[in-house]
């Protein structure tokens, strides 16, 4: 069996960290990971009763031990608080991050409060940045570990009525690729994944209507970034999804963003 084959827990470790676990794909990853058989999984979202939910859960049904961390990773000096918590709990070394938290902001860029736009450049940049130079050396040092960033498909193209949600996620995928080349030869993966329209509570909060395709599942865009790791510097999930993100490419920027403003509108409506 090569390396790249093996089960996420024999390759790199048996602890794990998912951000966002609170549900949508963060949730998926920490069944997963579970299933995948790590013996200890950190859970870090900020609603503590869904958190605890799923530590139970995860605990009964896999018998792995879970840490619920409720926390606001784009506050000042979250992971600082993460890093401490976790020290005072003993967990010497985190073997597998995904760094998945972050939100989004649908309308048109003025209508957008200032704070929350501010909030959402926060927790999907700054706490992304923060979190991979928290984990990243100790697995370096190592010499395995695995980092997954969730980015996005709207993260590769001009997004009106989406722009600074956009903007973060072209930052992520930037960010995500730059430390898969850092990090190749070290033993330590980074993947960046790239979902698009998602069966999850974060659309559902922008106020879409109903599920159609091409929406996808939460154990797609799991499964999709398992297959990947070790192999590819990003992913993106769905043969939808990658049409859009490599066609994309050979466009020009203004037929692009064309496009884009036309799904848009579909979308939202108008």
């Amino acid at each position: 069996m090569s390396n790249a084959s093996q089960s996420p827990s024999l390759r790199y470790g048996s602890t794990a960290l998912v951000t966002g676990a609170s549900s949508g794909i963060g949730q998926s990853f920490a069944r997963r990971l579970a299933a995948e058989g790590f013996l200890k999984i950190v859970l870090v979202a900020r609603r503590e009763e869904r958190l605890l939910q799923l530590k139970a859960e995860l605990e009964a049904q896999r018998g792995c031990a879970c840490v619920a961390v409720a926390l606001d990773l784009g506050a000042p000096g979250a992971t600082q608080s993460l890093v401490r918590r976790l020290e005072s709990l003993g967990v010497s070394g985190v073997d597998v991050v995904i760094n998945n938290a972050g939100f989004g902001l649908l309308g048109a860029f003025e209508s957008l409060p200032s704070d929350k736009v501010s909030a959402m450049i926060d927790l999907n940049c700054r706490a992304v940045v923060e979190i991979a130079h928290a984990f990243l050396p100790g697995m370096k040092q190592r010499r395995r570990g695995a980092m997954i960033i969730t980015s996005s498909v709207v993260g590769t193209v001009p997004a009106p009525w989406f722009s600074v949600y956009a903007a973060t996620k072209a930052f992520d995928l930037y960010l995500g690729e730059a430390l898969h080349g850092e990090c190749k030869g070290t033993g330590v993966d980074v993947l960046t994944v790239l979902p698009g329209l998602t069966r999850t509570e974060f659309h559902a909060g922008l106020g879409d209507r109903d599920y159609h395709s091409p929406y996808r599942t939460p154990e797609q865009v799991v499964q999709s970034s398992l297959n990947a790791l070790g192999k590819k510097s990003i992913v993106v999930d769905g043969a939808f999804n990658k049409l859009m993100v490599h066609g994309s490419r050979f466009l020009p920027r203004g037929i692009s963003l064309w496009l884009s403003r036309r799904v848009m509108q579909f979308e939202l409506g108008l």
